[in-house]
């Protein structure tokens, strides 16, 4: 390339094109530094992470709000969503109960149960400030439809009512100074009766209501005495059914009488009255059983109480009798055998003697408690372990029998052995004949 000059100018000389590269090479920067800029060819890519950051947040419980008590003077209601179990599902009004006493509504989805202080198989403990009253709701599930399954357990929610021992619980307004007086001594007449299922020991509370058939129950007797004078309690009468209604059927009476626990004669099991420890408790234990076709599996128990005063004598009237199939008779618990004679007859005195005890001032108070539901399960244990025996017993013959026959045959193969080995020694050493000829 080549590039003319004026040749007037002075010094004017011939440029040649090695001479020009700069200026080209300049001219090539400027291009380059265009504000027009190409698409990127290789974009650089952000590598991404495959690790998955799981957030998990810890569930808190929460209290449930599914049941709601209020305390009274005399009486408590309460109310229990059939939601009860809080998975959205709603159980049958028909397998909630209050200590054996069915719901009085159940509107809403709201199941309402009302009962008294000393109704539907409350008990009682007193501290030294309180009174406690406490209830049980029990929740037994039932099969679903028409099948045999359970989708959910038994459950069993405390309900305590408490009582401050040195005042008056009351929402009305105030009242004479009088009133409590009276209020005091009405509550001195009214004693409470319970039953509770008790442990083996007989020290505390069996904390579970499901025995097996072969098992013993364990049952307490008692009457709350507060402030009154000292006063010895017995069993009156008590009907085992399988609903809370006493007086349904099929019902079975186990004690009668007047105090005879009589589930020993027929059934023949270990059923009777224990010694008293304490007169205001009184411990009896009664073999579970069940209902022939019924395939409800629970069982209710309820018992006619008395109690007098721990100055009355045991009699005929006032007794804790058992049948005892070791001895063959009746004895009593506590006092004399003598008074447990009438229970093979009638223990009902006549109205003559009635009026002459109440001539003598023979004062008794008599209330009703109740147990339920009692949960049975039926026991396999001993079932399998007959068959497990039975397959013993077969097992050990035949192993016996095998036993047995190898013994004859390794017999017989070393009589044959030696039989076969003295025929071949004789065989060896017998001498062999010659004939000799003349």
């Amino acid at each position: 390339m080549h590039i003319s000059q004026n040749p007037q100018r002075s010094g004017a000389t011939e440029l040649t094109s090695e001479q020009l590269e700069p200026e080209v090479t300049v001219q090539a920067e400027e291009f380059v530094k265009l504000p027009f800029k190409g698409p990127d060819l290789n974009p650089r890519v952000k590598p991404q992470s495959k690790v998955l950051a799981l957030v998990i947040k810890q569930r808190v419980p929460v209290p449930a709000g599914s049941i709601a008590a209020r305390c009274g003077e005399g009486e408590v209601t309460i109310e229990v969503k059939q939601n009860f179990l809080g998975n959205g599902q709603l159980i049958r009004p028909s397998d909630l109960t209050l200590g054996g006493c069915a719901a009085v509504d159940a509107a809403r989805h709201i199941l309402h149960f009302q009962t008294a202080l000393q109704g539907c198989g409350s008990t009682v403990m007193i501290t030294d400030e309180a009174l406690i009253y406490s209830f049980y709701l029990l929740y037994s599930p039932t099969p679903i439809g028409n099948t045999v399954i359970l989708k959910t357990n038994p459950a069993e929610v405390v309900i305590e009512c408490h009582y401050q021992r040195r005042s008056y619980v009351s929402s009305g307004a105030v009242r004479p100074t009088w009133m409590p007086l009276a209020t005091a001594m009405l509550a001195e007449q009214q004693l409470h009766f319970s039953l509770r299922l008790m442990t083996e020991d007989w020290r505390s509370q069996r904390p579970s209501s499901v025995y097996f058939l072969r098992d013993m129950m364990h049952i307490e007797a008692a009457v709350l005495q507060g402030h009154h004078v000292p006063l010895r309690v017995y069993v009156d009468s008590c009907v085992a059914t399988a609903t809370p209604d006493p007086n349904a059927h099929p019902r079975y009476p186990f004690i009668s009488n007047h105090g005879c626990l009589s589930d020993t004669k027929p059934a023949g099991a270990k059923s009777y009255f224990m010694q008293r420890i304490l007169e205001d408790k009184l411990h009896f234990q009664l073999k579970a059983f069940k209902f022939q076709q019924d395939h409800r599996k629970s069982l209710y128990i309820t018992c006619q109480l008395k109690a007098t005063k721990v100055s009355v004598p045991i009699d005929s009237q006032h007794k804790a009798c058992s049948y005892l199939t070791e001895a063959n008779r009746w004895v009593a618990s506590g006092g004399d055998n003598k008074v447990c004679g009438c229970c093979e007859s009638s223990c009902t005195e006549p109205r003559w003697k009635r009026s002459l005890a109440a001539d003598a001032g023979l004062v008794q108070w008599e209330g009703m408690a109740a147990l339920g539901p009692i949960l049975l399960e039926e026991s396999i244990l001993p079932e399998k372990l007959t068959a497990l025996q039975a397959q013993e017993v077969t097992g050990a013959a035949s192993y016996s029998s095998m036993a047995l026959l190898c013994g004859v045959g390794a017999a017989l193969a070393v009589v044959l052995l030696l039989l076969m080995g003295a025929i071949i020694c004789s065989r060896q050493n017998k001498p062999s004949g010659h004939f000799v000829s003349t």
